[in-house]
């Protein structure tokens, strides 16, 4: 049973957040008492005492992280002492920051705070202002941005605006926020000869320190339909890659050692650690990085324990690592699609470990490829047809050129090496561009979630060897999955939804043959 006890946990967790109301403690000894005599008479009952108890840990975790929110019944304005904890925000309309605040009744909380009035907020600085602060409070939409749910999974806990008055307590403090806007700083005072490469230092500052907000937001939406905006947001693949990087550093040094260790894996998974840590912390050791890097840190375990563990039993180790680390991070949607291109590359590579070389690499690409149809799907009914081709040539191009030079550029700021990567940052960024004009991408209905894990476990049936005979089948409920279209409303009724479009509600009115939809948003959404 001790094999099945971490996936039993982790549904436990996953679970726990589908519940409609916290049982009282009563329910939980009683359920747990259940359990324990069922797994006395019937042994492979003690998975139910394994999804208990994980259950009960998320439940105690979130009921924490909702205690540390701000209460529903404050309203108006507040007094705070603020300290800017990270690089504020700029889109020409607000300043946007995130700070460590304290009322004056003692409550401290984690603030996403605006500055309407565009005023400098120095990482590191205290502040005396007033906000009007209230609870991330949203409605939750059938596909796209749950605000309460990412708030709670990002550590946010509530949201405001500043008044006019402020006073500043003391000067710009040290640590790495103000470090990473030191270097933030010098990318943007980088000579470029009279050339304008504002979007190649922007593209710098993103991928070294993990500023989104250098990058227009025209760009953003150029990276959607070709499928690269995991490429331009630090995540778990520049970790990895920047850790692979480090570790073969590392083996190239002790081959020219006169004295090998004796454990020379050690110290190359030692460096490829140290290096994604660096990095991470780089880059801001944000929510994702630091799911990223422990989940690293489980796979480099379970390779450095031998073959002895399968690829499945790292997977398993890592999510529950992750979860153990941050229950709320059920909620990310960065979390499921990490966890599920790495659960299609361990799949695909089962009985394959000796597979080298390209057809290996192919073989993941494909692997990814497919399982990205569900959940870029499902999660965002949207599908970028260009993505697998271009992704192909992107990443290898983002992960060992791009990449490298944003971190040479802001650890040893040489003006011909920031000036050559903002160079080739911006010549990329035009040609990406140019190609999301014609990339074409393929809208899908929001199907309800049965047909979704069907959809999964088709994609992992297709990528099972020849001579299984259930490859016809599962592509048969990929198509079914892709062409989806939900029934459509009847002569004479009317159906209404009401969406949050982030600075209000958008609201889609359908009849048998119209569709109105008013209010889309913001010009930047």
């Amino acid at each position: 049973m001790l094999r099945y006890a971490l996936p039993c946990w982790v549904a436990g967790v996953v679970l726990s957040f589908a519940l409609p109301s916290v049982p009282h403690w009563a329910g939980w000894a009683a359920a747990f008492l259940c359990a324990a005599a069922a797994a006395w008479k019937f042994r492979p009952a003690a998975g139910l005492l394994f999804l208990l108890a994980g259950a009960a840990y998320s439940v105690w975790r979130t009921e924490a992280a909702l205690q540390r929110q701000w209460p529903l019944d404050r309203g108006g304005t507040a007094q705070l002492v603020v300290e800017v904890a990270d690089m504020p925000r700029r889109d020409g309309r607000r300043v946007q920051f995130t700070g460590n605040a304290q009322d004056g009744r003692g409550g401290r909380f984690t603030l996403l705070l605006s500055d309407y009035r565009l005023r400098d907020w120095p990482v590191g600085s205290r502040w005396r202002v007033s906000a009007r602060v209230r609870p991330v409070v949203g409605e939750v939409n059938l596909r796209g941005l749950n605000r309460e749910a990412w708030a709670l999974s990002n550590g946010i806990g509530g949201i405001g605006s500043v008044g006019r008055e402020r006073v500043r307590l003391e000067a710009g403090g040290g640590g790495i926020a103000v470090w990473r806007d030191a270097v933030s700083r010098r990318w943007q005072g980088v000579q470029t000869g009279g050339h304008d490469f504002s979007d190649g230092l922007g593209l710098m500052r993103a991928l070294s320190i993990g500023e989104q907000s250098a990058l227009r937001p025209e760009l953003w939406q150029a990276f959607r339909p070709l499928g690269l905006t995991h490429l331009v947001s630090i995540s778990g693949l520049h970790v990895t890659m920047v850790a692979v990087l480090f570790g073969w550093l590392v083996r190239l040094s002790l081959q020219r050692l006169p004295l090998v260790p004796a454990r020379p894996r050690l110290w190359v998974l030692a460096g490829g650690l140290a290096g994604a840590l660096l990095y991470a912390v780089l880059a801001g050791f944000s929510v994702p990085t630091q799911r990223s890097v422990l989940m690293l840190a489980v796979f480099a375990w379970a390779w450095w324990r031998g073959s002895g563990a399968s690829g499945w039993d790292g997977w398993w180790q890592a999510l529950a690592a992750v979860l153990l680390f941050d229950p709320s991070a059920v909620l990310g949607v960065g979390t499921w699609l990490s966890f599920g291109l790495v659960a299609a590359l361990v799949w695909v590579s089962a009985g394959r470990l000796n597979a080298r070389g390209r057809m290996a690499a192919v073989r993941g690409q494909w692997a990814a490829s497919l399982l990205s149809v569900v959940l870029l799907g499902y999660l965002f009914a949207s599908l970028p047809l260009a993505s697998p081709l271009v992704n192909a040539l992107a990443i290898p191009w983002f992960s060992w050129v791009l990449t490298p030079l944003a971190l040479l550029g802001s650890v040893l700021p040489f003006a011909p090496l920031q000036w050559t990567a903002a160079a080739l940052a911006e010549y990329t960024l035009r040609l990406l561009v140019l190609l999301a004009g014609h990339a074409p991408e393929a809208a899908v209905a929001a199907a309800p979630l049965p047909l979704a894990v069907l959809a999964a476990v088709a994609a992992l049936l297709a990528l099972l060897p020849c001579g299984t005979g259930l490859r016809p089948f599962a592509w048969l409920v990929l198509a079914g999955f892709a062409f989806y279209r939900p029934a459509a409303v009847a002569e004479g009724r009317l159906k209404a939804v009401v969406m949050d479009a982030g600075q209000g509600l958008s609201v889609l009115v359908r009849t048998k043959e119209h569709d109105l939809l008013f209010d889309t948003g913001t010009a930047g959404g």
